[in-house]
This record gives structure tokens, C-alpha cells and sequence, in this order.
């Protein structure tokens, strides 16, 4: 979180500059900046990937920063952590599938929002558009174990991931970020500095994206 922190960019005037446009002007948002005090919890809404290959919507408390940009951070780091399990309801298990009556796997569980490596390099939200700069590292000895004390982290390029787990984590970040009321109506995504033109081989990320509300479904009971 402080290496996060850091990189973030001065942010009372940029979160000032995010909710000045009218209603319509970036999207569907209204532009309005809503925030809690610094030190008090802000009740975010978290959209998680999904075995449905949906989104699962819950709304958790975080730590509100003071700032649009730094509590979009928090939720960004909370999306990567994963979901509250807590909280999340047990998962719904298949008819048996063998002579023994064992149940199938369950289908409806929930999942961070992107994979294990992924964390957060620097978040800024400039006119509604917040830029969420990731990247990825894992550590290994060049045998496919976890390198021990002193040996370096690599940098990888980006995850590998199939279209549909790409779809839900880019969607999980832009529904989350754009379902609260932080002036943020578009996100744009970036690996490592750089905007690539797409996020890991198939969704195009060449411009800011917008919320998709199709790919979020209520958990049972509703929220």
C-alpha cells in the first residue's frame, strides 16, 4: 500500500478536477465526489470475478483516504486481495457426478480480481478517468519454485490469461471503480507504465473504458 501511495500523484486538485463535468459528460456518471473524512471507513462497492463467469457485487468498508485518487487505490488493493470471504455466501455444489455421489466442483465461487503477482503501480484520475497503472512480478530460482531471501524479483510482462478471465478481471476493476461515487466514469488500464493495446492478449485497451453493468449479477438474497 505505500509503494502504491507513493506514486501517487498530488490529489486534491485532481479529485476536484474529476468531478467538475455535468451530468452526461463522461458517461454516465454524474461527476459528483463523495468521499468520508480521512480515517473514517468508506462503504465501497467491490464487483469480484466470478466461476458463473459473472461479476459478484459486495459492499465493504475501506479505509477512506480524504481523496478520490488514494481511495480508488484502496479498492483497487482490496480487488486484489479478494473477496471477503466472510461474507461471501457458500458456493452452490453440482448433482452428483459419480457412482459414489461425490458432487461435482463447485461453479459459484468467487475469486480475486486478478491474478496472483498482479498489484498496483500508481493510480491518477484526471477528468474522469481514472489511469490504473499495474504490473506483475513473481520470484523464482529458475525451477519453478519460489526464490528464497536475496534472490530478485522478475518482472513479467503481463499475466496469461483466456478470454473470459480477462474479460472479468477488466471489468472487475472499471465496474468497481465506476460504482462509486469517485468522479470515475472510464478507467484506462496500463501494464508497467504503458498503455498496451490490450490488456493480456484480447480485450482492447487501447482507449478509456466504461462501465459494463451486464456483467454483474446479485448474489443470492441480493446485496
Amino acid at each position: 500500500m505505500n509503494r502504491a501511495r507513493s506514486r501517487v500523484c498530488s490529489v486534491v486538485a485532481i479529485a476536484l478536477l474529476a468531478g467538475c463535468g455535468g451530468p452526461g459528460e463522461n458517461g454516465d456518471g454524474d461527476g459528483e465526489v463523495e468521499l468520508t473524512a480521512p480515517g473514517e471507513d468508506f462503504l465501497a462497492t467491490l464487483c469480484f470475478p466470478t466461476g458463473l463467469g459473472l461479476l459478484r457485487c459486495e459492499e465493504r468498508p475501506i479505509p477512506s483516504e480524504g481523496s478520490a485518487e488514494e481511495t480508488a487505490a484502496v479498492i483497487i488493493e482490496a480487488l486484489i486481495a479478494g473477496p471477503d470471504r466472510a461474507e461471501t455466501p457458500a458456493p452452490v455444489s453440482g448433482e452428483p457426478d459419480d457412482e459414489d455421489g461425490d458432487p461435482t466442483e463447485p461453479i459459484d465461487q468467487v475469486f480475486p480480481a486478478l491474478p496472483a503477482g498482479v498489484r498496483l503501480l500508481a493510480l491518477e484520475v484526471l477528468d474522469g478517468v481514472a489511469y490504473v497503472d499495474l504490473t506483475m512480478t513473481a520470484v523464482s530460482d529458475g525451477t519453478g519454485d519460489r526464490a528464497g531471501a536475496g534472490r530478485s524479483a522478475l518482472v513479467l510482462e503481463r499475466p496469461a490469461m483466456g478470454l473470459t478471465e480477462e474479460l472479468l478481471a477488466v471489468y472487475s476493476v472499471v465496474n468497481s471503480l465506476t460504482a462509486n461515487s469517485l468522479g470515475i466514469d472510464r478507467v484506462v488500464l496500463m501494464w508497467n507504465g504503458e498503455q498496451r493495446p490490450t490488456f493480456a492478449g484480447h480485450v482492447d485497451t487501447t482507449r478509456p473504458l466504461m462501465a459494463d453493468l451486464e456483467r454483474n449479477t446479485e448474489p443470492p438474497g441480493g446485496v
